[in-house]
């Protein structure tokens, strides 16, 4: 029930980005993807609570670039947006998702008072890359919940969802490069019956 829960939450705070997308194919051909272990790593940036709806995302993107040269001592120059449920995220109202915005950096500092810090748990990804326009990433995300999912033999795990934008993204060039990662596990098979051993009964 647990992994169900959180397949759940991932493609409702999703599903704008996909809805943007329903009159355009999805990719032509099936997205690179590669699997990883990834260890917890510290992001410093801004944080927006259900801005999924592209004004918003326009909003806090803007905000974050007008920022960005006041963390202190990020890791390398690249950038990451962040899928994840607060604390306080209802089910019922699907109220409290989280989308954040930031660079890496190598331990928590002191932060000037508009940035904050989150910790990304890690874990196990399977890694996407999206090719094409910034505009239309919202195909890969219906072909990675969709096609993808219901053959890859995974589902999502617990933790947080990201988007990479390193050295090859170039905003909306059909050439830009946006690697999307999604924590997953392998679905669990049923045991067949007549694979489980017969259990030996306890002498009287």
């Amino acid at each position: 029930m647990r992994w169900f829960i959180t397949l759940m939450v991932l493609i409702v705070a999703l599903s704008p980005l996909a809805a943007q997308e329903a009159e355009k194919p999805e990719p032509k051909e099936p997205m690179k993807v590669r699997f990883e272990e990834r260890k917890p790593f510290i992001v410093a940036g801004v944080e927006a609570e259900n801005a999924m709806d592209s004004e918003a995302m326009a909003a806090i993107w803007a905000k974050f670039i007008s920022l960005r040269d006041k963390i202190p001592e990020p890791v390398g120059d690249f950038c990451y947006g962040i899928h994840y449920t607060g604390k306080d995220y209802d089910p019922k109202t699907m109220k409290g998702s989280k989308y954040f915005v930031g660079m890496e950096i190598k331990e928590p500092v002191e932060m000037p008072e508009e940035l904050l810090i989150h910790k990304v748990p890690g874990g196990y990804y399977a890694v996407f890359e999206y090719i094409g326009s910034i505009n239309d990433i919202g195909g890969a995300y219906g072909y990675i919940f969709g096609e993808w999912l219901a053959s890859s033999g995974f589902i999502p795990a617990m933790g947080d969802m990201f988007e990479f934008y390193g050295e090859r993204y170039a905003g909306e060039s059909e050439k830009s490069v946006v690697e999307i990662w999604l924590p997953v596990q392998k679905r669990a098979q049923r045991a067949n019956p007549e694979d489980t051993p017969p259990v030996e009964k306890p002498q009287q």
